[in-house]
């Protein structure tokens, strides 16, 4: 199924067109498929069961992509190999990376469904816009125990090829829900169970680190908001709790993907006397 193809408008890499256009692409994926760049992301692609529809890649890369993943042979996927200019031309700028994949999507879910399956703890974000940090907190909620992703109607794509690569792909591993209305979804979580704890730097906020691994409930919300604005008053108004991580006064505030991987960790500290797990993988992931 390795295919060498020149021309850049040939049908075949329709997938794969307008790249660096974001409402383009929307328009074009819908919630059929979504844009896995470089070969981390293509590894999580499969490693996390999604399907391959097709792979573009230049002739230097081909022999690399197939050594790491030798079931795009087994499973027929089409390889389509392209010259970088002309590659750069159908996708719209220069692809340095040279390779790139196109993957069905799965379904996003309801809330309803994460509240009845078996997460524990679930980061949902609220207004977050910006592809690059909705994948920086997906990759951290991945290695720091976040078992689901729950997005207001406002979030950015979770599947646009920014968040799957800044992820490293680990969004693909995630579920990820897409609350219908909000703040009144935040209601389904708390009917399951769940405490919900808004993020916000506010004074009289609890401090995060004044609370006790055996202080963090058995199934927790950490809400989190978008740089600028953060939280609006309706959901800081239903959560649970409010809960800020100290800082130095001097500076305004963290980025919101620093932010979140900090509240990840401070929730995910053992109980005292218990032993802390240790997983083979490395901090940098691959």
């Amino acid at each position: 199924m390795i295919v060498a193809i020149d021309d850049p408008d040939d049908d075949r890499l329709d997938d794969y067109c307008l790249l660096d256009d974001q409402a383009a692409r929307r328009d074009r994926e819908g919630d059929e498929f979504f844009i896995a760049e470089g070969y981390v992301s293509i590894d999580r692609v499969i490693d996390s069961g999604h399907r391959l529809r097709s792979v573009l890649v230049t002739p230097s890369r081909v022999e690399r992509l197939l050594r790491r993943n030798p079931s795009i042979e087994l499973d027929d996927v089409p390889v389509y190999v392209m010259e970088r200019g002309a590659l750069g031309s159908a996708v719209g700028f220069d692809l340095h990376r040279g390779v790139v994949a196109s993957a069905e999507r799965r379904r996003v879910l309801d809330v309803a469904e994460v509240a009845a399956s078996a997460a524990r703890r679930v980061a949902v974000l609220v207004g977050l816009n910006d592809a690059e940090n909705v994948g920086v907190i997906a990759r951290s909620a991945r290695a720091l125990g976040v078992d689901a992703v729950v997005l207001d109607p406002r979030c950015t794509d979770p599947y646009s090829r920014r968040t799957v690569r800044v992820s490293m792909g680990e969004v693909l591993h995630l579920p990820v829900a897409r609350a219908a209305t909000w703040p009144d979804d935040l209601d389904v979580l708390h009917a399951a169970g769940f405490e919900s704890w808004a993020m916000t730097p506010a004074p009289d906020a609890v401090d995060v680190w004044s609370i006790t691994a055996e202080g963090v409930p058995g199934r927790l919300a950490l809400v989190l908001g978008a740089e600028g604005p953060g939280l609006d008053r309706d959901t800081m108004r239903r959560a649970s709790r409010r809960v800020r991580i100290p800082i130095d006064p001097a500076v305004d505030s963290l980025n919101v993907g620093h932010a979140a991987a900090i509240a990840f960790a401070a929730t995910a500290r053992p109980a005292s006397g218990a032993a802390r797990s240790v997983d083979t993988r490395t901090a940098a992931g691959s």
